[in-house]
């Protein structure tokens, strides 16, 4: 598949990077360090995310070309999307990506991806992010520290800052190299884990406050309201590391962050040991990976979450 991207490579001129709806880490460091890439290479690159870029991931280089909307009938000559397992990750539900350029590579790590590109190029990996390094080695591009750091913004968040199971020695492999790049990653890491808002530690509180167990402690969840955002003055990327928070609670094997938005339900799931939350969040037309996922759901916030609930206990029996 490296092949056939570095083939394409020599076709192309212009190219669109896009990443999925509700950006994390590695999608914005993927798609950055991706374009960064081919900038290198004499494309003309855009990028687009729908969503806008959260404010953590303001410090990284280039982050203000990352655009929410496209101009009506512009073409490209190639797609390029990063870390989404399908299409409809992109969130965009009135643009036929299809018909923006002649040929769709598709980059990846999740284990469900659909294969929707022209040129599949769908790894097993900690990270799209690690992906992308491989791709660059194969290419020979020039690792500057622009790439380095949004590689490395990339692959620490899609691995907990090395403390997920998919961290592997491969990962400290490509983080070492970054860092002989010119990647500061204790400036790095204290803006991403060590930095936070007053109205994120207040949202947290009160989802706090509302922790609630099943399955004789194993499943513990919580909910965000719209009302309760609006009291504090959050923002969704206020509530990122909520769920975390809960799997790190002592007996639970499985945990379940709720954001009511808009009439739509927005989920979380986390992990630990026995329980797919991936085949919990696809029954409700989710997806992601064995120990993290997500989902959402068009409808009221109590249904949702009984239904969502049902499901993990079921779940989590079956394991049993």
């Amino acid at each position: 598949m490296k092949n056939q991207i570095k083939e394409l490579l020599k076709k192309v001129n212009t190219v669109l990077v896009a990443g999925h709806s509700d950006p994390d880490g590695d999608s914005i460091g993927s798609m950055l360090g991706l374009g960064f890439m081919l900038e290198q290479a004499g494309k003309t690159v855009h990028y687009y995310c729908v969503d806008s870029v959260p404010r953590v991931y303001s410090f990284l280089p280039g982050v203000d070309k990352i655009k929410k909307n496209l101009t009506p009938g512009q073409r490209f000559d190639a797609l390029f999307v990063v870390d989404s397992s399908d299409l409809s990750r992109l969130g965009d539900k009135t643009t036929d990506f299809r018909a923006l350029a002649g040929t769709i590579v598709n980059i990846d790590h999740h284990h469900d991806n659909t294969n929707f590109g022209d040129i599949n190029y769908v790894v097993a990996a900690s990270s799209t992010s690690e992906a992308i390094f491989d791709l660059a080695l194969y290419l020979k591009a020039k690792l500057d520290r622009r790439i380095a750091e949004c590689l490395y913004v990339a692959l620490i968040t899609d691995t907990g800052n090395f403390r997920y199971e998919n961290t592997t020695i491969k990962t400290f492999q490509m983080a070492a190299e970054l860092m002989k790049c010119g990647v500061k990653t204790h400036e790095i890491t204290t803006r991403i884990y060590d930095t936070r808002t007053i109205k994120a530690v207040r949202i947290t509180a009160l989802a706090m406050s509302g922790l609630r167990f099943a399955a004789e402690g194993k499943i513990c969840w919580t909910a965000v309201t719209g009302e309760m955002m609006e009291q504090v003055g959050a923002m969704g990327e206020d509530v990122v590391g909520i769920v975390d928070c809960l799997r790190s609670i002592e007996g639970v094997e499985v945990a379940i962050f709720f954001r009511e938005k808009d009439e739509v339900v927005k989920m979380n799931f986390r992990s630990k040991d026995r329980v797919n939350v991936s085949e919990i969040a696809r029954k409700f037309n989710g997806g992601g990976h064995l120990k993290a996922a997500g989902a959402v759901v068009n409808g009221n916030l109590e249904k949702v979450e009984a239904m969502v609930i049902a499901e993990t206990e079921k779940q989590l029996q079956w394991k049993e």
